[in-house]
């Protein structure tokens, strides 16, 4: 019964993992001096799988994506760097997993997903400056060329993740075995039984 949950776990985080390459490869691009400046776009994906499913999978989607789109070049350590920082903020935000009982409205979809994209801002912001000082540019000239793609892609982190959390959610409802609460768990450790009110039957 294990093999066969934590298969389909698996399955979902390729799903992930595939549309998040697919992402990637399509995402915003920018000359600069130095080099191309690629937006963070495809973190969408796994932010919306750590509000789905927890900060577990969603480091792995991150993680196993970046690595495979920085092989394609579609992406570079650091930006698989903003993919990592990005989702394990969301997970700590979230308190690390959203059990898949509890209710989750479309308004706090919503705000997670504004408040992604200002984390986004912020991140982008601080590694597109790193990644022009590391380069020996003008960190300044770095953070101005990729504004328009950052300005996008926080658009898109509002806009996308919630539509896109609510299906690996409900996708996982449907093939995932309901979770048993705290009531419905069989006790642990030694029972006692009380077995003074029970009368003589003779």
């Amino acid at each position: 019964m294990k093999k066969r949950y934590w298969g389909k776990v698996a399955g979902l985080i390729v799903l992930a993992i595939v549309l998040m390459v697919l992402v990637g490869l399509i995402s915003f691009r920018t000359v600069a001096p130095t080099g191309v400046l690629i937006a963070p776009l495809a973190g969408i994906v796994s932010v919306a799988m750590t509000i789905a499913l927890g900060t577990g999978p969603g480091i792995l989607t991150a993680a196993i994506a970046g690595i495979v789109l920085h092989f394609l070049q579609a992406a570079d350590w650091l930006l698989v760097v903003n993919f990592l920082l990005l989702t394990i903020f969301i997970g700590w935000l979230i308190g690390w997993r959203l059990p898949r009982s509890q209710r989750v409205t479309h308004q706090q979809l919503i705000w997670l997903g504004i408040v992604s994209g200002i984390s986004e801002l912020l991140i982008t912001v601080i590694i597109t400056a790193l990644f022009g000082w590391l380069t020996g540019g003008n960190w300044l000239v770095f953070v101005r060329l990729n504004l328009l793609p950052t300005i996008l892609t926080i658009l898109c982190d509002a806009v996308f993740i919630a539509p896109l959390a609510f299906f690996f959610r409900w996708l996982a409802q449907q093939l995932l075995p309901p979770e048993t609460t705290g009531t419905d768990q069989k006790p642990q450790g030694s029972v006692e039984i009380n077995l003074s009110k029970k009368k003589d039957k003779k």
